[in-house]
């Protein structure tokens, strides 16, 4: 069921891979809604049966009737098991991976589930500061001028750590959260000497990070206008969390734990420079609204926003150095097919000042009609220059402009669509601004492509792919219905799970995959181990158990969609149908001694009357009751 191999490398690879962009290498994609549809390689599909869902990172082939994630895709696609699919992710996205990994004692500070404790802890305790101590008062003062709400301070969570030294150090004494594991979270420091440890945000303002499951994984601090005497504040104005286990600042977005769910609806991220940008912004009520880490956007960012949106509105701060950073990442969205809006701001100002001087509506209206990517390129390229008069300025320029637009795609370029037609025109544009024959400019701009993917060295066509027959559908039994919606109830809401497995053993379960499934569920649960859709994905490697865990989970979701689902009632009915199974097994040894004359009268009364009376049960939850 498992390699052994440390869920933590599984979590990091699967994180780094976007499905779209990896089955894309594969397969010729096409967006449907929220989906992407493609032929299924798997058998003889003359209409798009193979669907990927990108906000759950899965695929489905409705004709096959199979079902997995990236990993079960590479196994069956390049016939491999789970540890050289997982060998060939890792190498593709550039992480370090050996299969013999020391076990994780739990507990220490190598177990992610205990520093996901201790920072959901830390949070707590920084968020309780700010709101209700003393020396909080600079830092409340200091959100109050920048027009912060109580509201918004709730909703992001922050809080503030007092300058103090230990200050944590010595609330963690009644927790189970050691200096070790502190550190581990990255809230303190080893001394130099190694003969203590020192607190990392002291003095500051913090601003919680969080995981798209809403789980803190590091943080944001803020040097806090007024704490310090005069001059002795620290040269660094932001302290961001140093990358550990939980956290990699290339893999994540700040608020975008808010911004996930709106923009499944919308499929459009606007990202801002700073944290109280984003919370400035969306207090205005512009939502979907996201920030880098302390770091500038890179191409591993760019693919993560791809997971969640289809157009990206690059909102940075007026100056200079605004401008140049935007420069800097315009060909990785292109590159990556994304489609990419550059809005600067007027008068130098950044979002948090605008929407504060202005409104969101403003601001929502300039995001709806801020210029493409292409469009920015050009008129930052061109800007200044006489195209008539200076030509080698205005052909350096266009060679620029034409770098960035054999980032392009070939595929994309080539196809029909939106795409096509817009480099047409920008194509038709240039000849017109620069006065070059169109079909020159086409000739040099494959050219460029050509040289550009000369660099790089291109992956071999992947070779036919073997048919695979789909598996017979026998229809469920009564009984494996009771097992299969037990499962699917679990996977909407794992809190059931304690109750659950307090109530329904394992041996209860039919033997086969179902069985297998509810077994490894109450392991992980008693184990203090993660049990949500995610977790089971990334920790069950067998493609038949995937494919178990996506199909449920689809048939979850759509009964939770209709009218009238009742998830408690729904629990009632399935372990009522469990105890009635008990009671069974009791009354066929009875009935088996009834049928044998084994029962004396009085004992044939009692089992006739708990037969009726077990049926009359059943009839009265059969369907729940209104009021």
């Amino acid at each position: 069921m498992s390699s052994g191999i440390d869920f933590d490398i599984k979590e990091r690879v699967k994180v780094a891979t976007d499905i779209v962009d990896l089955l894309g290498g594969y397969l010729q994609l096409r967006r449907q809604g929220s989906m992407f549809v493609a032929n299924c390689p798997w058998h003889d599909d003359r209409r798009p049966s193979f669907q990927i869902n990108p906000a759950r990172q899965t695929w489905t082939c409705w004709v096959c009737g199979i079902r997995g994630d990236v990993f079960s895709f590479v196994m069956r696609r390049e016939n491999v098991e789970f540890i050289e699919a997982l060998k060939i992710l890792a190498e593709r996205a550039g992480i370090p991976f050996t299969s013999h990994g020391k076990p994780v004692v739990k507990g220490s500070p190598d177990d992610k589930q205990i520093l996901y404790k201790a920072m959901q802890w830390a949070q707590a305790v920084f968020h309780e500061c700010l709101l209700h101590e003393a020396e909080a008062d600079h830092a409340r003062s200091y959100l109050a001028s920048r027009n912060i709400t109580a509201d918004s301070i709730e909703r992001f969570g922050l809080g503030f750590a007092p300058l103090r030294q230990n200050w944590l150090q010595e609330r963690s004494r009644t927790t189970n959260f050691s200096a070790e594991i502190l550190e581990a979270c990255d809230l303190v420091v080893r001394s130099d000497r190694g003969s203590g440890f020192y607190e990392r945000f002291s003095g500051r303002l913090m601003f919680p990070i969080f995981d798209t499951v809403n789980r803190p994984i590091a943080f944001g601090g803020r040097v806090v206008p007024g704490l310090y005497a005069e001059g002795q504040e620290p040269p660094a104005k932001y302290v961001n969390s140093r990358e550990t286990k939980l956290f990699s600042k290339s893999d994540q977005l700040y608020g975008l734990n808010l911004a996930a769910d709106e923009s499944s609806r919308s499929r459009q991220l606007t990202v801002v420079e700073g944290y109280t940008d984003v919370i400035a912004v969306r207090q205005a009520g512009v939502t979907g609204v996201v920030a880098a880490l302390g770091t500038a956007i890179n191409q591993r960012h760019i693919r993560l926003l791809k997971r969640y949106a289809d157009r990206v509105t690059l909102l940075l701060d007026g100056d200079a150095a605004g401008k140049k950073r935007t420069n800097e990442v315009l060909n990785y969205f292109i590159a990556e097919s994304l489609d990419l809006r550059i809005l600067t701001l007027p008068d130098n100002q950044d979002p948090c000042d605008f929407v504060q001087q202005r409104s969101g509506e403003e601001l929502q209206a300039l995001i709806n009609t801020a210029p493409d990517a292409i469009e920015h390129k050009i008129k930052s390229e061109t800007m200044g220059i006489d195209l008539t008069v200076d030509t080698f300025a205005a052909n350096r320029a266009l060679e620029g402009i034409l770098e960035t637009l054999a980032m392009t795609p070939s595929s994309l370029t080539n196809s029909t669509g939106n795409v096509r037609l817009r480099m047409e025109q920008v194509l038709t544009r240039l000849s017109r601004e620069f006065g070059v024959d169109r079909e020159q400019l086409k000739l040099r701009l494959q050219e460029v492509r050509k040289k550009n993917q000369s660099r790089q060295s291109s992956p071999d066509e992947p070779p036919e792919y073997q048919v695979a027959t789909a598996p017979a559908n026998s229809g469920a039994k009564p009984r494996i219905l009771a097992e299969q919606e037990l499962l699917e109830l679990l996977l909407l809401d794992d809190s059931l799970i304690e109750e659950v497995i307090e109530t329904v053993l394992v041996d209860e379960f039919s033997p086969g995959p179902l069985q297998t499934l509810y077994d490894h569920i109450c392991a992980a649960c008693h184990e203090s181990r993660e049990v949500s859709f995610e977790a089971l994905l990334l920790t069950l490697e067998d493609p038949q158990l995937k494919d178990l865990i996506i199909r449920l989970d689809e048939q979850a979701s759509a009964k939770q969609n209709e009218t009238g689902f009742d998830l408690q009632w729904q629990l009632k009915v399935v372990l009522t149908e469990f105890e009635r199974r008990r009671e069974l097994v009791g009354q066929r040894q009875l009935i088996s001694q009834l049928e044998k004359g084994e029962l004396d009268a009085r004992q044939e009364d009692v089992l006739l009357a708990e037969l009726l009376e077990s049926a009359r049960q059943r009839k009265q939850i059969s369907a729940p009751t209104d009021g």
